[in-house]
């Protein structure tokens, strides 16, 4: 039985520059498979670890879980406070759970797949169109406030943090350079583009990876 060829777009994001929400109206638009939180939630389910409440999640972590949940905290609009993990769990535990998680869905899907270091796991898979969405930050700080009550200090702050821990993590894991732009098809500034234009240039270039495998 021939493999099943797939296209999956990755999209990398730094915190609140609105990359969730192009990921969101691309897969609307494609009809394909958003995936995002559902990587953590299935990792938490092998590792064995209860994560009550949890909304919203990213790719950053600094030694254990915990650590993971408090940089999650301002990871997504709808994020409430998440409470600790109970059993420790390990950044490369947790990474190599994700990575197998992301490659059983990449071959049975045309999905997009938010964050997660999606781009390096599926680094050199045929149909991969690796996205990164970044922004300036004062447009991030805006965002992350309108979601969060919060001074405009501790929202910076909290971006600042969030960008250093994921650079850290990712470099770690896969000594990658997270905003390498070498590392991705496309790279859009999402204040200077828009969410909307976003969605077509990715949509357009995914559409032209399709027609390229012949799918």
């Amino acid at each position: 039985m021939p493999e099943k060829r797939t296209i999956v777009i990755t999209i990398s994001r730094q915190m609140a520059s609105g990359g969730a929400y192009i990921g969101h109206l691309v897969a609307r638009e494609l009809g394909y498979k958003y995936v995002e939180r559902e990587v953590l939630y299935r990792a938490a389910a092998e590792l064995g670890v209860d994560i009550p409440g949890l909304a919203g999640i990213d790719e950053c972590c600094s030694g254990f879980v915990d650590d993971l949940m408090k940089s999650f905290m301002f990871g997504a609009p709808e994020a409430p406070y998440i409470p600790p993990v109970r059993r420790p769990v390990y950044d490369r535990e947790l990474f190599e759970t994700e990575s197998r998680i992301i490659r059983a869905i990449a071959d049975q899907y045309n999905a997009v797949i938010v964050g997660h270091c999606g781009y390096c796991i599926l680094g050199g898979r045929p149909g991969l169109v690796n996205i990164y969405i970044h922004a300036p930050k004062d447009f991030r700080a805006q965002r992350l406030r309108s979601f969060h009550s919060m001074p405009a200090e501790e929202a910076r702050a909290e971006i600042e943090e969030s960008d250093q821990r994921r650079s850290k993590f990712i470099k770690t894991m896969s000594d990658s350079d997270w905003d390498d732009a070498r590392n991705y098809h496309l790279c859009i500034d999402a204040q200077a583009i828009g969410f909307e234009a976003a969605q077509r240039m990715i949509v357009s270039l995914a559409e032209k990876m399709k027609r390229d495998m012949g799918v």
